[in-house]
């Protein structure tokens, strides 16, 4: 059976994160850095070493000040099949609905306020969607399908489409703008094994290919891969992790730089040295799959899948950067499920299918204003939008 990790990183809020307010000499020879009048902690060592023996107790309320829901407007002509991705910009959502290939924005408060609805062939359209990402350095909406990139602005407006060029190793399941002149993309099942490809936007063409991917992993592609993004932005720097791969990368311009490992000690395996039969069902083989990670100015986060585990719902790792100090969770007390999708220095953000809120969250976990939004939620007769989680760090 399939166990589901969190390791979770203590998150510190930006906006009481100053230098004056950290008492160095309490932090155990880790070194804050200090920039732009903040403090952040680096990974010590570049490793984190995790110990799945010793399972501790904790609550959701020792990292986390309070839990606020948003609820997202549903109507005939406002439903969202399935989220596959959530962005938090400029006081809106963006949400990817992966079954109408349809981008849905909302404000702050859930309410709906336009739509990206281009299904087609046409100049604007597109036949397929893989991810979204809003590109800092055009203020753009852009999209991915088939290896090609489509730009809208924040309204909604068409812009241009990139095509894939002819060098690519296939079609990009995700990327992200690295200068406003290249993106680095990440290449679903193809048969080129180079799953990182650098695409200057200038030249239209592919001048790097990199991060060489197991022939086995490679071929199944689908039946491995997950629906969260292999990157990962923190501290204007954006990252990049493989399932069974136990260091993520700092995507450069010009390459990709280890920045830090985790350690499993005897778990920790090399996936091109298994020798693992090639079918698909080799991948359930696997002793661990690295599913998801995030981190900010204290936590670092990390959902993983561990084979051979007698718990269903997961268990989590806290790992404190400014001590250098992990914890084994595997149930938190409120005996919820916790899925961390993005991470910020001032909450951890989350998203769940209407129908399943009950197993975020409870009722006594909430305060009054979100107690009656999570009775309205419970009580509703028909089925509703998936609704945003905001755990707000202490």
């Amino acid at each position: 059976m399939i166990k589901i990790i969190f390791i979770i990183f203590s998150l510190v809020s930006v906006s009481c994160n100053k230098t004056k307010q950290v008492k160095v000499t309490e932090v155990k020879e880790i070194v804050p850095l200090i920039e732009d009048s903040y403090v952040y902690y680096p990974v010590k060592d570049n490793q984190i070493k995790v110990n799945l023996n010793k399972p501790q107790k904790a609550s959701l309320f020792d990292y986390f000040s309070h839990i606020e829901l948003i609820p997202l407007e549903t109507s005939d002509n406002i439903l969202i099949g399935y989220c596959e991705e959530i962005i938090h910009y400029q006081n809106r959502y963006y949400i990817f609905d992966r079954n109408s290939l349809s981008i849905h924005v909302f404000d702050d408060t859930g309410k709906f306020i336009f739509k990206i609805s281009k299904h087609g062939q046409g100049p604007g359209e597109y036949i397929d969607i893989t991810s979204m990402i809003i590109n800092p350095f055009t203020g753009n909406i852009d999209l991915t399908g088939l290896g090609n990139i489509y730009s809208y602005d924040l309204s909604g407006k068409y812009i241009k489409t990139l095509f894939r060029p002819e060098n690519s190793s296939g079609y990009y399941w995700n990327f992200i703008p690295v200068n406003a002149n290249l993106y680095v993309c990440y290449v679903g099942m193809s048969l080129d094994p180079y799953k990182i490809n650098y695409y200057d936007v200038g030249k239209n063409t592919i001048i790097r290919k990199e991060y060489e991917d197991d022939i086995l992993l490679n071929t199944y592609f689908f039946v491995s891969t997950n629906s969260h993004t292999p990157f990962y932005e923190y501290h204007g720097k954006w990252y990049f992790y493989r399932f069974v791969d136990n260091t993520t990368y700092e995507v450069g311009t010009d390459s990709l730089k280890p920045a830090y490992t985790w350690n499993f000690g005897k778990l920790n395996y090399d996936a091109k040295n298994l020798n693992l039969p090639n079918k698909p069902s080799s991948i359930s083989m696997l002793p661990y799959k690295i599913n998801l990670q995030g981190q900010n100015n204290r936590y670092l986060l990390a959902q993983i899948a561990l084979k051979n585990s007698k718990a269903d719902t997961g268990v989590y790792l806290i790992y404190d950067k400014s001590i250098d100090e992990c914890k084994y969770i595997e149930y938190f007390t409120e005996q919820v499920d916790f899925l961390p999708r993005k991470v910020t220095n001032e909450f951890a953000l989350s998203w769940c299918d209407h129908g399943t809120l009950e197993k975020y969250v409870s009722e006594g976990m909430l305060n009054e204003n979100n107690r009656q939004k999570f009775r309205d939620l419970v009580n509703a007769k028909e089925e509703m939008n998936p609704v945003i989680i905001k755990y707000f760090f202490k």
